[in-house]
């Protein structure tokens, strides 16, 4: 995996932490852009159509304003192991970076304790994530 984007994902890693705080339920959420820098952001439970969620994810594609380097990523509570969200994002992920002929670098499920790349397979767990 590329340095700068394992650097890049555990800065967004560390500050979903901190976001979410002490709360236990965190919402499933999915992020198209770069983590760290820009990014649209799609809640899970408002969007239940899978040809939905791949336009959703292509026209946040459309606007960024460059897409070198781009990927999704889905922030939720519960384990590291592969959800239903999980895979219907992943799915509309690479069918939407397909459509505008780009590759998908990586896709990226992050909670409490680390993060698994469903492209590569790589993960990355702690025991405790230290807030910045």
């Amino acid at each position: 995996m590329d340095p700068d984007l394992a650097a890049a994902i555990k800065v967004e890693l560390s500050e979903f932490v901190t976001a979410a705080g002490t709360r236990r339920d965190l919402s499933t959420t999915c992020h198209v852009g770069h983590p760290g820098g820009e990014r649209t952001t799609f809640e899970h439970l408002e969007i239940d159509d899978a040809s939905l969620r791949v336009d959703l994810v292509e026209r946040a594609i459309d606007g960024l304003l460059t897409t070198e380097g781009a990927c999704a990523w889905v922030t939720r509570c519960g384990e590291l192991g592969l959800v239903d969200a999980d895979a219907e994002w992943f799915a509309a992920a690479r069918a939407a970076f397909a459509r505008h002929g780009l590759p998908l670098p990586a896709f990226f499920v992050l909670n409490r304790r680390g993060w698994v790349d469903l492209v590569s397979d790589e993960r990355r767990e702690w025991y405790r994530i230290r807030n910045r």
